[in-house]
């Protein structure tokens, strides 16, 4: 990394939503738009299975990164090697890490090597919300949605507000945001002294400890130009990363413009260009190594209401990737898609269709598809039904790694992976700000990428089935607010008849929240996550705690406090790894009026 992220942060400033579709709204009560099908609609209007983290959700949680929001929703595992800025993994019920499209501000983050995103880059403070789709959404979104979608929106500030952090592990966090509403920029930096990413029984272990430093800026702008809107969003990360036996430096960094116009006429439409780099260098100790991302992505959107309550869809858009390592490979690839769809509701009601072509210029052509029902039993029920298909292209790694020193090996043979998902869902819109949602699923993935052998080669496995339930229950009322969580799902390899390794069978969480007609609030999360199956081993269940309170002070600034791991739990997230111990942090933020 280049600087201390805190000295480049002052410098800056000195220079200027779980469930299926659970009824959601804001504490002031106004309900939550989602975007989920690629139109904007009501949350408690999706025929899909989603929710959203608001801006107000993510401040209150005092999360010191992405995956302390996500490890409260439903139908998400995650596997963590270490502490912050470890290898991460993010399972979307029970499909790989990979299988979940990354959008932020609507670029696709994935990197070229890995089809993975690395979570930690992002700093929750510069989220304006985060809105999860659970299931196949390819025949709208095209390659990697198998097991989902998740969207992530930055903010654009009005007015100024700022926060500094300080907990265990010589944790230190810093953020600024200034903005008038149609132009703003935020800038976060973290810097963690860390603990030993691995244990005694990790095959590097060494008991230093490992650090990460990152430094997130975002900027966006919105204005009217004619008859339409002309937006563009900018990012950037850069930061290192320590772990046994070795330290990572990434730079990542994003533009995008946009514009939107309403017509006089019936349509509505959209374009879009974008542009995203993502360098790694890694020192193992042994050898140093590069990898990079290039992507460049088009889009076209366009809509009407074409009578009946329903809303016809249509678009496409093109991407050019290349990925490249210092030790291995230097690949490009295109792909193309072309789809289309209808929204409707009629009477009680409502139904989505979608359908996708799309060419890769490595693997050809691939078609998918989605239909959705449902059927508003009474003005507080309704009954839904899905059934979706999704396909995404082997990585460049999972092609083309050499496998040296420990790494997973690549194969150039490998298919494409395609899945098969249906789904039922029973939503309960209750009074007084009660919501219930339960979902019912199977995915079938043909052709499901793993890795197998003394090499861990990646193989195509010709047969994998995952099935899971999940059930939500939302409170939003007053001064209150409750969410729960339990998911259960069963993730099996059938054609070597073993479970698909790090997904928990049985995972739920709590979290309760009060305010105060101050302001201020006190609240409090449980997750539980049981057994499961890692490369030789069988991971033990844990459970977690962590409270969080604010208090105003008066004059904008409010004191924050958070204690995680209450209990002290003493787990491994992955064979061999460590995770943080009970940790207390304490953080000011100031608010402008």
């Amino acid at each position: 990394m280049q600087g201390n992220p805190f000295g480049l942060l002052a410098t800056a400033g000195m220079l200027f939503i779980g469930g299926h579709a659970v009824a959601q709204t804001t504490y002031e009560g106004e309900p939550i738009q989602v975007t989920a099908t690629r139109a904007e609609q009501a949350v408690d209007d999706s025929l899909a299975a989603v929710s959203v983290i608001t801006q107000d959700e993510i401040a209150r949680s005092q999360a010191p990164d992405l995956l302390e929001l996500l490890r409260l929703e439903a139908g998400i595992d995650i596997a963590r090697s270490g502490g912050p800025g470890g290898q991460t993994s993010v399972f979307m019920r029970g499909t790989n890490s990979n299988h979940m499209l990354v959008l932020v501000d609507g670029v696709r983050v994935s990197a070229a090597g890995t089809g993975g995103f690395t979570w930690e880059i992002l700093d929750p403070s510069i989220i304006e919300r985060i809105e999860i789709v659970r299931g196949p959404r390819a025949a709208r979104w095209g390659s990697d949605a198998i097991g989902g979608v998740i969207q992530i929106f930055t903010r654009l500030p009005d007015g100024g507000a700022a926060r500094a952090a300080y907990g265990r592990y010589d944790d230190r966090q810093l953020s600024a945001h200034f903005g008038n509403g149609f132009l703003g920029l935020n800038v976060a930096g973290r810097s963690v002294e860390g603990f030993s990413a691995q244990n005694p029984q990790g095959s590097a272990y060494d008991p230093d400890d490992d650090g990460f430093d990152n430094l997130s800026v975002s900027a966006r702008g919105d204005y009217r130009l004619g008859s339409g809107d002309l937006s563009w969003s900018a990012r950037l990360a850069d930061g290192d990363v320590e772990f046994d036996q070795g330290e990572s430096d990434f730079l990542n960094y994003a533009f995008r413009g946009a514009y939107s116009k309403n017509t006089d006429g019936p349509w509505a439409w959209n374009a879009s260009a974008a542009f995203y780099r993502d360098n790694l260098e890694t020192d193992n100790g042994f050898s140093i190594s590069e990898a990079a991302t290039r992507r460049i992505q088009t889009g076209f959107q366009a809509e009407r209401e074409v009578g009946n309550g329903t809303t016809w869809l249509l678009g496409a858009d093109a991407w050019h990737v290349e990925g490249d390592t210092s030790a291995s490979f230097d690949e490009d690839r295109e792909n193309v898609g072309i789809w289309t769809g209808l929204d409707g509701t009629h009477g009680v009601f409502s139904w989505e269709a979608s359908l996708r072509g799309d060419h890769d210029s490595q693997f050809g052509s691939a078609l998918t598809g989605n239909l959705a029902g449902g059927w508003r039993i009474s003005e507080s029920l309704r009954l839904s039904a899905s059934l979706g298909r999704a396909f995404r292209a082997p990585s460049f790694s999972q092609l083309y790694s050499p496998g040296f020193g420990g790494q997973f090996a690549g194969n150039p043979d490998l298919d494409p992976e395609t899945s098969l998902s249906g789904e039922l869902g029973l939503d309960w819109f209750g009074p007084g700000g009660h919501g219930l949602g339960l979902s019912v699923y199977q995915n079938e993935v043909e052709d499901l990428i793993a890795f197998s052998g003394p090499d861990f080669q990646a193989i195509n496995i010709e047969d994998a089935r995952i099935r899971g339930a999940e059930l939500s229950y939302r409170f939003t009322s007053g001064h209150w607010r409750a969410e729960s969580n339990l998911t259960w799902q069963d993730a099996e390899n059938r054609t070597q008849a073993s479970d698909l390794l790090r997904r928990a069978d049985i995972k739920g969480s709590l979290s309760v929240d009060r305010t105060f007609g101050n302001d201020g609030w006190l609240g409090a999360e449980i997750v539980h996550v049981g057994e499961r199956p890692d490369f030789g081993v069988e991971l033990a269940s844990y459970t977690l705690v962590n409270l969080r309170a604010g208090w105003p002070l008066g004059a904008g600034l409010t004191l924050e406090g958070r204690l995680e791991n209450l209990t002290d739990e003493d787990y491994e997230p992955l064979a061999g790894f460590n995770a943080h111990r009970r940790a207390a942090f304490v953080a000011l933020r100031w608010q402008s009026p």
